[in-house]
């Protein structure tokens, strides 16, 4: 590719935690290599400082500061930090790690020392193309949201209620729908973020950590929240944090990752006993063949999202399946082995959903960029009589098998 192409490669949630953390990218390091920009999700502290909190039911997101070296190891440029563990062990910890992240040449978007920090676009200039970085949290414990005066993360608070399938005079105990609503305040801010970066830039990517972990399923305000920042001037929505694949939407022509996945997740023994209270919640099992990765089977099914950008214009997004093997890396999966299908298969199921078309182009996928599509996923979405039917699915044995 001559220069006036900028080649974007995406992944979700990343914790390292071994002792030869380099080792960890080993299998994909060739595929990072093909971009020009290289962004994950950060899903740990970096840090021997700070005390966990009393109220963190998983205190296992705090990771050796030498664990850097897996993000040195395969060049990332950006981490998004605005996360829902990221101050699980207080201010000291979480600057500790930005400090890392910076002397290590990676830059660190939605977090900071007050909000304006938090909100405010990294933006990083390659072949004379300038594109802006956002980054906004739904999940947010009390502190973790950055103000005018302390430190934290990029907020971007949601409103739950519930609403009866049925009149629950009739019926009492009727099963309820789950709404999700957008603060307006945080909603508000967000957009004005988006459009004071696209003044900056020529192209503007938004990263949202949000959604319900380990469900395919998304939540009502996802939709909304994607396609509004998309109206207010947004190329590029990259999602993370349910730890497993999401459908893939196009709006106006623009590409919507509603969840990346995990991308490489490693934990100490002391994870399972909180992770395995929120899969209790679900009735999902922990996956019994790799300890060190206490989450469901299926969150090992995971994908690399990669952007061609040309005349500061993204002109096509393409998925490769990837799959964690028995050492917990990450590896690319081949068009001919089983994983690779069933991968397909899955994220076929959930983009046909919502009218996304993937074609087949060897081992990757090319996502098609109609701009007409025949659903729109905010009416879809509002409109599903039971919330989270992957839920039901996924706690069935056929899933695990």
């Amino acid at each position: 590719m001559t220069s006036d192409f900028v080649k974007l490669v995406a992944v979700g949630d990343i914790q390292a935690n071994r002792e030869h953390p380099e080792t960890l990218f080993d299998l994909v390091r060739d595929h990072f290599k093909w971009g020009d920009v290289r962004i994950c999700q950060l899903e740990a502290v970096l840090s021997d400082k700070g005390i966990v909190r009393t109220d963190i039911r998983n205190p296992a997101h705090r990771v050796s500061p030498k664990n850097v070296k897996a993000l040195t190891s395969i060049d990332i440029n950006l981490v998004s930090f605005a996360g829902n563990n990221n101050l699980d062990y207080g201010l000291d910890a979480f600057y500790d790690t930005i400090d890392l992240l910076h002397k290590n040449g990676i830059q660190v978007v939605g977090a900071g020392t007050n909000l304006f920090e938090a909100r405010k676009p990294v933006i990083l200039e390659i072949n004379k193309v300038k594109i802006a970085f956002l980054n906004f949290c739904s999940l947010l414990r009390d502190g973790f949201a950055a103000t005018e005066s302390r430190g934290g993360i990029s907020p971007l608070k949601v409103l739950t209620s519930y609403q009866p399938l049925e009149n629950i005079y009739e019926q009492p105990g009727t099963p309820a729908k789950t709404i999700t609503i957008p603060d307006h305040r945080d909603f508000s801010a967000m957009l004005d973020c988006v459009k004071k970066a696209k003044e900056e830039a020529d192209l503007v990517v938004v990263s949202f950590h949000w959604g319900v972990h380990f469900t395919y399923d998304l939540a009502i305000y996802q939709p909304e929240l994607a396609y509004a920042a998309i109206d207010a001037g947004a190329d590029l929505i990259l999602g993370t944090h349910p730890h497993c694949l999401q459908a893939i939407d196009v709006y106006k022509g623009k590409y919507i990752f509603y969840s990346l996945g995990n991308f490489a997740f490693e934990q100490e023994p002391i994870s399972h006993r909180g992770v395995a209270q929120y899969l209790s919640f679900y009735g999902l099992p922990t996956d019994s063949e790799l300890p060190q990765h206490p989450h469901p089977k299926h969150c090992r099914k995971t994908m690399m999202a990669k952007i061609v950008i040309k005349n500061k214009e993204i002109i096509s997004a393409s998925i490769l399946p990837v799959y964690f093997n028995s050492n917990v890396q990450p590896e690319p999966l081949s068009a001919n082995s089983p994983m690779h299908k069933e991968i397909v298969d899955q994220l076929n199921k959930l983009c046909s959903e919502i009218g996304t078309h993937l074609a087949p182009d060897g081992d990757e996928l090319i996502i098609q960029p109609e701009k007409e599509k025949p659903i729109d996923t905010r009416v879809w979405v509002k409109d599903r009589p039971i919330s989270y039917p992957w839920l039901q699915r996924l706690a069935t044995e056929n899933y695990y098998k």
